[in-house]
Parts: structure tokens; C-alpha cells; sequence
């Protein structure tokens, strides 16, 4: 089901930017600012790292803490990734070979009717095979990219620090599970 859809930015606007302004942003830091720390999204390489939200860890090294901590939080995010391959292929005019030739407007009011119709679509087990033809969202973000948001200028409040730590001991959580 989709829960959640922002049309109100054109494509070319990137996902960090989008985040920063975010209710749900603001209302996980309120509530981590409140003292609630067992409460993590999970982003990709594009996202900022916060205590709240979980990005992968850039550059590890096969068969470490960091890389299994890496496949988890890879493999858990590919259900989220998987759907939008989904409702993608249901409503090919969200393809990124396609452009909706209406204004910002009528595109984004023409994308929340499509997360109305898939979810209706799965409240109806409406369901039917789609081909995946490699448009799913990009599910790319192994530990490549070079420019991560972590490297930007640490905040005032210092949560890329904090979110580092926190990072950190869920890997140590997932080594010792491991043993």
C-alpha cells in the first residue's frame, strides 16, 4: 500500500532536498529531540544520514559487520523499491520514459490518483504479473557513491555525529546476532 506521496516537486529536485522539507522529517526529529530512540527510516546513499534515518555505509569491505549491516538495510529497502517497480508498471505514465505533457499541477494530481488507484488495486487483490523492465527506482546505492550526503558540513546540532553512533551500534547489534 502507499501511505505517503509528495507530487508537489518536479523530478529534477533531489531526494535530500525533498526530505529536509518533509513533515515526516520534522516530526522524527521532534520525537528523537523527545528522547524516542528506537525509531529508524531506512534512505539510500542520497539521504543524509540522521539518527533517524539510516543510509548504507560507503566503501566496506566483503564479509564485515559494515556489509552485512549493508545487505540487511539493502535487502529490507528492495520491498519498498519493489513496489514502486509495481505500481510503475500498472500505471506506465510514472515511467521515467515516458512524460505526462500536463502542467506541474495536473501531473502531480494525475500521481496521487495513481497511488488512490493501486492502493484500491490491492484492497481488491486486483493483482496481475507485471513485466519488470529496469524501471523500479534506483536500487543502485551498494557503497559507490563518492559524494554522500554524510561528507556535507556537519549540522550545529551535530546529528550526522549522532547518527554515525547510532549507525554504528546497530552494525555491532547485527555482528553480535551473527556469532
Amino acid at each position: 500500500m502507499i501511505t505517503n506521496v509528495n507530487a508537489k516537486y518536479p523530478g529534477a529536485v533531489h531526494d535530500a532536498a525533498i526530505w529536509d522539507s518533509s513533515n515526516i522529517q520534522r516530526h522524527l526529529k521532534q520525537k528523537y529531540e523527545d528522547g524516542r530512540r528506537n525509531c529508524y527510516l531506512l534512505g539510500d546513499s542520497g539521504y543524509p544520514l540522521q539518527p533517524w534515518l539510516m543510509t548504507p555505509i560507503l566503501e566496506t569491505r566483503a564479509n564485515t559487520p559494515e556489509a552485512h549491516y549493508n545487505s540487511i538495510h539493502i535487502n529490507t529497502r528492495n520491498v519498498v523499491e519493489r513496489g514502486f517497480g509495481i505500481w510503475k508498471a500498472r500505471f506506465r505514465c510514472l515511467r521515467k520514459d515516458r512524460v505526462l505533457h500536463y502542467s506541474h499541477d495536473t501531473s502531480g494530481m494525475i500521481i496521487y490518483a495513481c497511488a488512490v488507484l493501486h492502493n484500491i488495486c490491492r484492497i481488491y487483490n486486483a493483482e496481475q504479473e507485471y513485466e519488470d523492465n529496469g524501471d523500479s527506482h534506483d536500487n543502485t546505492d551498494q557503497t559507490t557513491n563518492s559524494s554522500h550526503p554524510d561528507d556535507a558540513a556537519i549540522p550545529s546540532n551535530d546529528f550526522l555525529t549522532e547518527g554515525r553512533f547510532i549507525r554504528q551500534q546497530l552494525v555491532n547489534q547485527l555482528s553480535t546476532a551473527i556469532r
